[in-house]
């Protein structure tokens, strides 16, 4: 059965967005066909449903890996695993089987490296992140795992389609030389937003939302600079300035909470 990408709609500056209800693999495919390189991520499916698109729930192209007795890792983009069709096929094999789709352990000890080299950057910028706590939990905008998710529409989002928190639940095994690697699940809007990392369900025919971009970029929210690259710059320009003005003795103590505040301006608008 060949499964069909539909359009749904066009988002003005961002792209052509496609809806699919397949098992990921097939999902995958019918995305291909129409020039959809992945699953949407989830400040994507935000900005659709901020659109007024589809408030529709989605799978997203950010995989929690997890390994025993260690912090569970969020990657996105093309360090997901489950981007790749072979392992898309074998992910879909192990959830039709009701396992977990299990990889050796140094897919972990890859993705720790990289939320290690980036844990100084703003969570928006991050290709991986270390979810701070176990199990379940709500997410507010403070949160760095939804500045991470959601990108510059964490502000918007949480304001026009929660009631401030958003239901996030963890990825877990006690299952030793071995890593678990499985999607994060974005629902709707109705039923809280939930951000579930623990389904096992790819082998079904859930809908996943796959953007077109305009641009031809892999996301339109990376265009221009990053907000950790405008945080460096202030650090920099702000006691430069106080300088000039002669007031360098309070550089040391307005720096901070200035690049602070501005880089909050920006995440909020």
């Amino acid at each position: 059965m060949a499964y069909v990408a539909k359009m749904i709609g066009s988002v003005d500056g961002f792209g052509d967005i496609y809806q699919v209800a397949a098992p990921l693999d097939k999902q995958l495919e019918a995305f291909g066909r129409v020039g959809v390189t992945s699953l949407a991520e989830p400040d994507e499916v935000a900005q659709i449903r901020l659109a007024g698109r589809s408030n529709d729930f989605s799978r997203t192209n950010v995989a929690p890996i997890v390994r025993k007795g260690a912090k569970t890792i969020l990657v996105r983009g093309v360090l997901n695993p489950l981007r790749n069709p072979l392992m898309a096929v074998a992910a879909v094999e192990a959830h039709r089987k009701g396992d977990y789709f299990e990889m050796q352990p140094d897919i972990y000890e890859a993705a720790e490296a990289v939320a290690k080299a980036q844990e100084t950057m703003a969570p928006e910028d991050m290709d991986a992140i270390f979810v701070s706590q176990e199990g379940d939990f709500d997410l507010t905008s403070e949160h760095a795992e939804a500045q991470f998710l959601l990108r510059r529409q964490a502000s918007s989002y949480f304001k026009q389609k929660t009631n401030g928190k958003i239901p996030f639940c963890g990825l877990s095994t006690n299952k030793k030389g071995i890593a678990v690697v499985n999607y994060v699940w974005f629902g709707d809007p109705q039923n809280g937003s939930l951000l579930n990392c623990r389904g096992r369900n790819l082998d079904n025919y859930s809908h996943a939302f796959g953007v077109r971009y305009f641009s031809g970029e892999a996301s339109a929210q990376n265009l221009g600079y990053t907000l950790t690259e405008i945080g460096k710059a202030n650090s920099q320009v702000i006691p430069a300035v106080l300088n000039e003005a002669g007031l360098s003795g309070i550089a040391e103590k307005v720096t901070l909470p200035l690049s602070k505040g501005l880089i909050e301006r920006l995440r909020t608008g």
